[in-house]
């Protein structure tokens, strides 16, 4: 069973409506998205929608607060099993909640989501020198769908039923005793069991990062005490061994590459080890922010040869690392994110094969001008940087890439002269005046607090501009290519 289309509307981040289509055999997903640009709204949608029936979460705590439209928006996800049979969808709404369906309700135990947080919790359990408890992290989230094979019942169940028992009191209570010493031999020996199974899965997987890097679990059994009557025990201590020495406080000697490897194997580790189901997912919300490529690298080895049967999304807002992935993964469907800046907000600009214009039309077709301004002016962005790039343009020097604005790229262009002083004329005269009219409103986000009430005829011409700079640009760079 695979994803094969997920529609937002009004969602966190997501402004309005828009879908990614991940074809009839499900695709997994690549994503690069700037800081900003919702990026995270989207791993959040398969999250929430997932557990959203498991955890009776509300789609109106979510919705997008900048519009309030009648229907109040949604999150719709598709599925199908293989690309020959129908379409199921199924929506999560204020009105609608169908993620009680048994397909979901088993993705809520098998799903694997995780970003740069989930990995800090491993090696920052503690911040003392003393050794690190993965104990409650392991029970109450790494492992809580864990089913223990002695009784098979889930570990977070069986952990839940031991911290509500009544504590005997008195020796006299022999009964509650044995009862007790049963229930907490059961989970010993469960937990016990699945931590071997846990430790080899990570090891196997740490190996592609680094084979000199062992860890072990170091399981402190829960014991009736008593005397004192209370529980003892319950700690799983991590044991890392680098090029044979031990680190018991391995969080205040190793690097950061081999302290998130490690960290990731375990969480990887655990989605093998854990119930499987029809719709198996991986999400991968930046997970190596901070390590350079070469340490990057496995992951691609891990996801190939271990998760071949996940249907993936990954995420990620490092360009260089976004284009060595899609090289890796070239049968991924790939989408870019971009925050589409406003005076009042910020529109998610959601970019397949960047077809900005046509997504610009769009939003005008739907009476929507603020997101088709939004769409307007990264089409006129992304357009002239690449005329720049192509035509070796000089472009003002700044210490940050991400410093420059547009008239950094527009000035050398309409400015630009040939050898004998006299001006090239990229772009007609004409051209350039309608541009600098529509640049003053149209596409200025100072602008678009009253956005709104522009006449969509306004904003039409702005788009037919755009088309006719496109088109003029792109003859140039196609004749000095046939020249070469």
């Amino acid at each position: 069973m695979r994803i094969t289309k997920i529609a937002l509307k009004n969602f966190r981040a997501f402004y309005a409506d828009h879908e990614i289509d991940l074809g009839k055999k499900g695709k997994n997903l690549l994503v690069y998205g700037e800081n900003g640009s919702g990026k995270s709204s989207l791993l959040k949608a398969i999250e929430l929608f997932i557990d959203s029936h498991v955890r009776d979460y509300q789609f109106t705590n979510y919705r997008n607060f900048h519009r309030i439209d009648t229907d109040g928006g949604h999150v719709k996800i598709s599925m199908r099993a293989t690309k020959n049979d129908p379409e199921t969808t199924y929506e999560w709404s204020d009105t609608t909640r169908e993620t009680d369906a048994p397909l979901i309700l088993q993705a809520a135990k098998t799903r694997g989501s995780l970003d740069y947080k989930s990995l800090l919790k491993v090696y920052f359990l503690t911040q003392d020198n003393s050794e690190i408890d993965l104990f409650k992290l392991l029970i109450e989230e790494i492992l809580n769908n864990t089913r223990n094979n002695f009784t098979d019942r889930l570990l977070s169940e069986e952990w839940e039923e031991i911290i509500n028992y009544p504590i005997p009191r008195s020796a006299k209570h022999t009964n509650k005793i044995q009862e007790l010493q049963s229930i907490l031999d059961n989970f010993n020996n469960g937990l016990d069991s699945i931590l071997q199974l846990l430790k080899n899965e990570a090891i196997d997987i740490l190996n592609q990062f680094d084979n000199s890097i062992i860890i072990d679990f170091n399981f402190n059994r829960l014991e009736f005490d008593l005397p004192n009557k209370c529980l003892t025990g319950g700690n799983v201590y991590l044991q890392v061994h680098v090029n044979q020495i031990n680190f018991t406080s391995p969080h205040q000697f190793l690097n950061e590459a081999k302290l998130s490897a490690i960290a990731l194997s375990i969480y990887l580790a655990a989605l093998k080890t854990n119930p499987s189901s029809p719709l198996k997912i991986l999400v991968l919300d930046d997970v190596l922010i901070g390590l350079d490529m070469s340490n990057r690298i496995p992951i691609i080895h891990i996801l190939k040869e271990k998760f071949n049967d996940y249907q993936i999304f990954l995420m990620t807002y490092d360009k260089e690392w976004y284009e060595l992935l899609k090289r890796h993964f070239n049968d991924w469907k790939t989408i870019e994110l971009y925050a589409g800046r406003g005076i009042d907000y910020e529109i998610p600009i959601l970019v397949e094969n960047k077809k900005y214009l046509e997504k610009a039309q769009n939003y005008l077709q739907a009476h929507d001008h603020t997101a088709a301004a939004v769409y307007l002016r990264k089409a006129f962005e992304v357009r002239i940087k690449s005329f720049c790039e192509k035509m070796n343009l000089r472009v003002k020097y700044r210490e940050k890439a991400k410093d420059l604005d547009t008239n950094d790229f527009w000035e050398p262009i309409i400015n630009a002269k040939n050898s004998d002083g006299t001006p090239k004329n990229y772009i007609s005269t004409a051209l350039i005046s309608l541009l600098g009219q529509h640049r003053t409103f149209i596409m200025n986000p100072l602008s678009h607090a009253t956005l709104a009430f522009a006449p969509a005829r306004e904003i039409q011409d702005a788009i037919d501009s755009m088309r006719q700079l496109e088109n003029e640009l792109d003859a140039i760079v196609n004749s000095r290519n046939s020249n070469l």
